[in-house]
């Protein structure tokens, strides 16, 4: 099992700036944390020599560089999410957790409706609020068939 808190709303509310709140005070109390975000754009970069190595036909990219290690594939490769919270932006259309929408239109499923101001006073109290029992295997099941 595995904590959950996903994050909803439209493009420039804020979504980020919840999830940077909620993974550092996370982090503060010595949590291992799981970033998802969902996102409408590729993740790399035309033109670089990554890029141009997936175009020229590979199945998985592994790129160095930074401190930092990415991968770029059409398949999520995770076997295992080994942190104790997950935090989720983006997925809608899907109830993943604790749901917290900011701004307008809502999805029905939210848990808490709320502006980018009151969401990043409360994120203590959501960090508490997390659903902590979402199958780990489940929620990898859903994202790899995403």
């Amino acid at each position: 099992m595995v904590c959950v808190i996903q994050i909803t709303g439209n493009k420039d509310v804020g979504k980020t700036a919840l999830a940077e709140r909620l993974i550092s005070i996370a982090r503060s109390l010595g949590y291992r944390v799981v970033a998802v975000k969902q996102s409408h754009h590729a993740p790399d970069v035309p033109g670089k020599d990554s890029y141009r190595m997936k175009v020229a036909g590979a199945d998985v990219v592994v790129l160095r560089g930074g401190g930092m290690w990415a991968v770029f594939s059409d398949r999520l490769s995770l076997c295992r999410i080994d942190s104790d919270l997950v935090v989720i932006e983006g997925f809608r259309d899907a109830k993943l957790g604790f749901k917290i929408h900011i701004g307008p239109d809502p999805p029905a499923d939210a848990d808490v409706v709320v502006s980018l101001d009151d969401a990043l006073r409360r994120s203590e109290e959501f960090l508490k609020r997390a659903r902590c029992d979402v199958d780990a295997d489940g929620l990898l099941a859903f994202l790899a068939a995403r």
